[in-house]
């Protein structure tokens, strides 16, 4: 447990009111863990847009992107606190007229993220309570390690890293020839957080750092202390030291001039930052939620994209449940595993925060059952509950509902249950209708020779691989058979115990079984099954002469629970991906695991952990 959740954790503050005459501020944030405040008590404003913003001169090089052949302006800070640095740049970013058709990336490490409350208070306290700060605030991350890209707006991206910042540098997933123009390095004074100014972030500024003579790496930061000049200066940086802010005598600027470094050893994870490509041209085999989340991403960033399926509509196996449900995974340590379900849980919120009548429950309830027991609930609901940051504060509280004549106690769960057929076509609303091609099946590679990259999003009709790729991965099938009834139940949100019980329109859904089968065909044992757990769990007498229908779709599970989505080869000028072996996680993780190709594809930043794309590679078969 030593090292859980990888050193993030959710920070307390203290409010310390400001009784100077020249304070513009009521409160002054103060960190106790770091005996330090997050901003000047007078004017926290003043300070960060006189530091950073005019330190890094961004206001000329955000006017200077008009002419520039530079399609993206990247700043890389260190130590988002309150996001006031952030939010300020994004404000200028707005101001000039000049970013039109250009994108600003803002990237940040936290360790320690403030909670939902301070930031707002943080916001009110500046008079910052703008369109920016409430979408900022909406789309907020829990307090989990991982990175996390929030669009503000069309053109502003932010890549929140809450990772230790040694942790960080090295799991941050950016393209080799990824620059950064400006540096924030903030996070409290060296003195007081030493880790924060750790040896590694002055080799990453180099290797990320530009230096022609249109663009060149600048940095500014609060501090003047020696040891930041002098590593700064080794790297290959030129250090100018200017007045500081207000009462504070000095502060330091920079500009890269040059550093020779040798570059990172090859991983798995290498096999994720493509060399950039003009164009790019993708078919996607399989049009269930892996297809169309993939094509979803692709058509977003605006890349050529075809589904071929061999079905005659969307989501027509595994996917064509009547409900969907998606629940992140739990574990003490919040475990690798655990890490991937909640990155792609929170993906998946942030499309349905856009689509909020898509979604018919936001939470389940768990019980105890043959996995978890009432001890493992409560120490989850201890390690998770401080931790999640969204509007439902009953999350990971026990919760108490009413079954017909029965009083139930569990866990709340963040969740989401909806239908996956509906999902789908709405990932796909805005492709072309020409572009997504029923009833085909491609029966060789050839066919789909007019394509740069090609997608597997098989399922489990990877199994089968006829079109004889070399090295696939295999999965194993997991037959899964729903029992519907005509509602005779009250049920206020979905329940998890050796089965699932909850109800869509005015249908009771239970299950689902599992085997090690691909037969699609309906087996009146499992519809037996179906009904008597659920009698024999909470005494419901459901009448099996009320049984409407059955679904069964094969899901494919992967070896070691990890989906396999990534490059699996490329040869003759065509990059061959898989996407599939999600198990019972298909709705919690295509979205993320979609995105995490087209980013790739498309030369961007991966919205994952260099640790977790490893785990997730297709190519971790033969090591």
């Amino acid at each position: 447990m030593h090292n859980a959740f990888l050193g993030v954790k959710p920070v307390t503050i203290e409010w310390r009111e400001n009784t100077s005459e020249n304070s513009r501020l009521t409160f002054t944030p103060y960190s106790p863990l770091f005996d330090d405040i997050y901003f000047n008590s007078k004017d926290g404003l003043a300070e960060s847009e006189y530091v950073f913003l005019k330190g890094n001169n961004l206001a000329q090089r955000f006017a200077n992107l008009k002419n520039s052949k530079k399609d993206s302006f990247v700043i890389f800070e260190t130590g988002f606190g309150t996001g006031l640095n952030f939010l300020l740049s994004c404000e200028l970013w707005q101001k000039s007229t000049n970013t039109n058709n250009k994108s600003l990336h803002y990237y940040s490490v936290e360790q320690f993220p403030l909670k939902i409350a301070d930031l707002k208070k943080a916001y009110q306290n500046l008079n910052l309570e703008t369109e920016l700060t409430e979408t900022l605030l909406k789309h907020y991350p829990p307090a989990l390690p991982g990175i996390y890209t929030i669009q503000i707006k069309s053109t502003i991206h932010l890549h929140l890293i809450l990772l230790p910042i040694d942790k960080a540098l090295k799991e941050v997933a950016v393209q080799e020839d990824f620059k950064v123009d400006a540096w924030f390095l903030d996070g409290f004074a060296p003195s007081k957080n030493p880790d924060m100014w750790h040896k590694g972030l002055l080799h990453f500024m180099a290797l990320h750092a530009e230096n022609n003579d249109t663009s060149r790496t600048t940095v500014a930061t609060f501090t003047a202390a020696s040891a930041i000049r002098k590593g700064l200066q080794h790297y290959g940086f030129e250090v100018t030291k200017q007045k500081g802010f207000a009462q504070k005598r000095e502060m330091i600027t920079a500009q890269f001039i040059e550093k020779k470094l040798s570059t990172p050893k090859p991983t798995l994870a290498s096999s994720y930052l493509q060399s950039k490509k003009k164009s790019a041209r993708v078919a996607i085999i399989g049009a269930g939620l892996a297809g169309c989340s993939t094509a979803y991403w692709l058509h977003k960033q605006n890349i050529d994209v075809e589904i071929f399926e061999q079905r005659s509509w969307l989501a027509d196996a595994a996917s064509k449940m009547p409900a969907l449900l998606a629940t992140p995974n739990l574990s003490l340590d919040h475990n690798a595993f655990s890490q991937l379900t909640f990155q792609g849980f929170y993906t998946l919120a942030q499309y349905l925060t856009e689509q909020p009548r898509m979604a018919e429950y936001t939470q389940c309830l768990q019980l105890t059952s043959d996995k978890y027991s009432q001890y493992q609930l409560d120490q989850y609901a201890q390690q998770y509950r401080e931790r999640i940051n969204n509007q439902q504060s009953n999350h990971f509280q026990w919760h108490q509902t009413q079954l017909n004549e029965q009083i139930i106690s569990g866990l709340a769960l963040p969740a989401f249950q909806l239908n996956g057929q509906t999902f789908c076509q709405s990932l796909v609303s805005n492709i072309n209708e020409k572009n997504i091609h029923y009833n085909t099946s491609i029966s060789s590679l050839e066919e789909l020779s007019d394509f740069n990259h090609i997608i597997l999003a098989t399922g489990h009709n990877s199994l089968l691989n006829n079109l004889g790729i070399e090295h696939l991965p295999t999965i194993m099938p997991l037959r899964g058979q729903l029992t519907t009834v005509n509602n005779q139940v009250n049920i206020e949100a979905p329940i998890n115990y050796n089965g699932q019980l909850f109800k869509t329109k005015q249908q009771l859904v239970l299950g689902a079984t599992f085997h090690n089968s691909v037969d699609e065909n309906i087996w009146p044992q499992d519809q037996e099954a179906n009904l008597q757990l659920a009698n024999t769990n909470f005494d419901l007498n459901i009448n099996p002469n009320r049984h409407t229908q059955d679904y069964v779709g094969i899901r494919a599970s992967s070896y070691d629970r990890f989906p396999f989505t990534g490059i699996l080869s490329t040869q003759n000028r065509q990059t061959l991906w898989t996407n599939y072996g999600f198990g019972t996680r298909g709705l919690c993780l295509s979205l993320l695991c979609g995105q995490i190709i087209a980013n790739s594809i498309s030369h961007q930043t991966l919205p994952l952990t260099k640790n977790l794309l490893a785990r997730l590679s297709p190519l971790r078969v033969n090591r």
